[in-house]
């Protein structure tokens, strides 16, 4: 901002209509807490709640330079709401866990994968205090996920990781494919991901983004186990998978919601075994993020389901009700939500990791050129040298042998700093997902 202000190029962004608009500064500081609060009634009511690391530090600059309308104890209503508890015990605002600086982790180096979710648990506690134990959930950006990050999601502490419903469904032997708007808007399942045994009931439903998801139910939507069996050494790790409806949640961030969907699903509930419906929006981006949803269409709708004999809950409070069984192995195949343009849940991360292309447009491997593959190319040059002076200075005998200080990389400004630890600090802001995302808009290569 004091860069623009005094005539600098860039950022190009106006941050100030970006952090100033008014659903944002109450939505990051205390709407949530008010949009919990209103539902405390219901006996297991809450919700899931996600701050990038990034987005922290944005909002502790203004609040402590007394800007836009922030403040410097900003994060006081969400440490008061993660105080109160379901009936259960159960944290009512579960602040989960999320990758530092917003990566595609499916498509970032282990190392990367490691260090953005222990610099995000050494900023855990002094943004949304010590009072309550943290969360071991996760909510991986743009529910980007693969199987072959649960290894490290599990030498990281996490316990259950929020992703695509479709996911599951397109893992499924008999997924129903329809191309275009009226199904799927990108390849087909691999045959080799199809190993989820065959279901007989299919939910499909259209949504503005060009798609019309479709999803197996109750299988797809109940919490299951997914596990990596690492091909070096047999050694098993797993997590438990929390899948998250794609056109209920898309449906729900644009529009209040009533309860014929819901109806339509529980047709096949187990009441054993309930399916939870975890309505997972874009951010603050559209209406989702705004008053009328948090304070009116939520309090609404949580009033409505509680009266059709629905129970508003939370992610921790429904594991500790309906424990998911030891053996309940689920398939899920790469890829993200079906948000992203361009992308719609494509399992090769397309929108992140577009592929070379020619002068006609055509997919080329052998010759072709595209800004994502060199962005990827620097990086992980880049994540070479900074891995290799890690290994020198941790090295046995080495100036940093016990390891780097993870607060170090957090706060590069602590007194004795190492260059490895500030090398990390500044390094790991490359992986913001909207890089790739956006490719060449505004000036995001500069940045």
């Amino acid at each position: 901002i004091q860069r623009k202000d005094a005539g600098a190029a860039s950022p190009t962004n106006n941050l100030r209509d970006i952090f100033g608009l008014a659903d944002r500064q109450a939505g990051y500081q205390y709407r949530l807490r008010d949009s919990i609060n209103a539902i405390r009634w219901a006996p297991e009511a809450g919700a899931q709640i996600s701050y990038s690391g990034g987005l922290v530090e944005n909002i502790n600059s203004l609040g402590a330079a007394g800007q836009l309308g922030y403040s410097s104890t900003w994060f006081n209503s969400l440490r008061e709401a993660r105080g109160w508890t379901t009936s259960g015990g159960k944290p009512r605002a579960d602040i989960v866990q999320f990758g530092f600086h917003h990566p595609l982790m499916p498509l970032v180096d282990s190392t990367v994968l490691r260090k953005e979710l222990q610099t995000y648990r050494a900023l855990y506690p002094d943004t949304w205090g010590t009072a309550v134990a943290p969360s071991r959930g996760l909510f991986p950006s743009e529910m980007a996920f693969s199987t072959r990050m649960i290894e490290t999601l599990a030498a990281e502490n996490i316990a259950g990781v929020v992703v695509s419903a479709e996911k599951i469904s397109r893992a499924v032997a008999n997924f129903p494919v329809v191309y275009g708007s009226g199904g799927i808007n990108t390849d087909p399942p691999n045959r080799a991901d199809q190993i989820n045994p065959s279901q007989a009931n299919w939910f499909r439903a259209s949504i503005s983004r060009g798609c019309s998801p479709v999803e197996a139910y109750p299988y797809a939507l109940t919490p299951r186990r997914a596990r990596w069996i690492n091909p070096s050494t047999g050694a098993s790790t797993q997590v438990i998978v929390v899948p998250a409806p794609q056109a209920l949640s898309w449906n729900d961030g644009y529009a209040p919601m009533g309860l014929g969907d819901f109806n339509t699903l529980n047709l096949q509930n187990n009441p054993s075994r309930p399916m939870l419906l975890t309505l997972t929006h874009d951010g603050d981006n559209a209406w989702g993020g705004g008053y009328s949803y948090y304070l009116e269409a939520t309090p609404n709708l949580v009033s409505q389901a509680q009266g059709a004999g629905y129970v508003a809950s939370t992610v921790e409070q429904y594991l500790q009700d309906h424990p998911v069984p030891a053996d309940d192995y689920v398939h899920v195949e790469d890829g993200a939500w079906v948000n992203a343009d361009g992308d719609f849940g494509s399992p090769q991360f397309i929108n992140w990791n577009w592929p070379l292309l020619n002068a006609a447009g055509q997919i080329d491997v052998e010759n072709g050129w595209h800004i994502d593959a060199r962005n990827w190319a620097v990086i992980t040059a880049a994540n070479n040298r900074v891995e290799t002076a890690e290994q020198i200075v941790t090295r046995p005998g080495g100036p940093q042998a016990g390891g780097l200080t993870v607060r170090n990389i957090v706060y590069p400004q602590n007194a004795g700093t190492s260059a490895v630890e500030r090398g990390w600090h500044y390094f790991l802001g490359a992986f913001n997902s909207g890089y790739m995302y956006y490719g060449t808009a505004e000036d995001v290569e500069v940045k």
